[in-house]
């Protein structure tokens, strides 16, 4: 979507207005213009994050059709975070972001953009755990090793429940690759790779990658990409953490 001026002027103001906290609001049609209707940040942590009370979607439909949400970034942070993009995709709906620091706008369009964060069911070797972890960092410009064929049976890790170690050893090898293997009670970095034991003795077999802001993102069997907290009960069954020296 095209951001007239106007628009530009009035999510620039609400921003700075809003500032420590991230602005957020409704651009809606109404009569044949584009309207923008501010939006009270109910996150618990509106310095970080963004959340719009379901009143304010239903009183942006009462007075027209919503064609976008919008909100703002305080950092100089222009990019939309997955969580952004899931819900701009599961919505329908584009984003539009503010970087006060930069002083530019973003626009991610679920029609237009592609990610593989969303619409992809469980599938071993081309949508299951590990691989979201090598697509989240292959858009970080790194591309982590794998072995065909590894993950093909359900159970694999029962029959080879070293496997998750064993491609991250292949990974730390590769010297353009500095991997760091941490013990699982160091505190987590964004882009952390978080290994799970749900079940104490069957060895590693789940990972994720975190976020940052107490959030990872993960694709559990037979569902849909997520993204979660990291509460306590996740953090009893973390028996590794890995960490590209990139972001120490």
């Amino acid at each position: 979507m095209t951001l007239e001026e106007t628009t530009k002027i009035s999510i620039k103001s609400h921003a700075t207005k809003d500032i420590p906290r991230e602005c957020c609001g409704l651009l809606i049609e109404e009569d044949g213009d584009l309207q923008t209707l501010e939006c009270q940040n109910v996150s618990e942590v509106p310095t970080q994050h963004f959340s719009i009370k379901p009143s304010d979607y239903v009183k942006a439909s009462r007075r027209g059709k919503i064609k976008a949400v919008y909100h703002s970034h305080n950092s100089n942070n222009n990019e939309f975070s997955p969580n952004d993009m899931i819900h701009s995709r599961s919505h329908k709906i584009p984003f539009v972001l503010y970087c006060v620091e930069k002083d530019s706008f973003s626009v991610f369009d679920p029609r237009k953009n592609k990610t593989f964060l969303y619409d992809k069911t469980f599938k071993l070797e081309e949508s299951d755990c590990y691989t979201v972890v090598k697509d989240y960092y292959k858009d970080l410009g790194i591309e982590l090793a794998d072995v065909k064929g590894c993950r093909l049976d359900p159970t694999w890790h029962k029959k080879n429940p070293s496997l998750i170690e064993d491609l991250f050893d292949l990974n730390k090898l590769n010297p353009h690759l500095p991997i760091v293997e941490l013990p699982p009670t160091s505190e987590v970095k964004k882009h952390d790779v978080i290994v799970f034991e749900f079940v104490k003795g069957i060895g590693p077999h789940h990972v994720g990658v975190y976020l940052g802001d107490g959030t990872i993102i993960h694709h559990p069997r037979n569902k849909y990409v997520c993204i979660e907290t990291l509460n306590e009960s996740l953090k009893k069954t973390i028996c590794k953490i890995y960490r590209h020296e990139q972001f120490s």
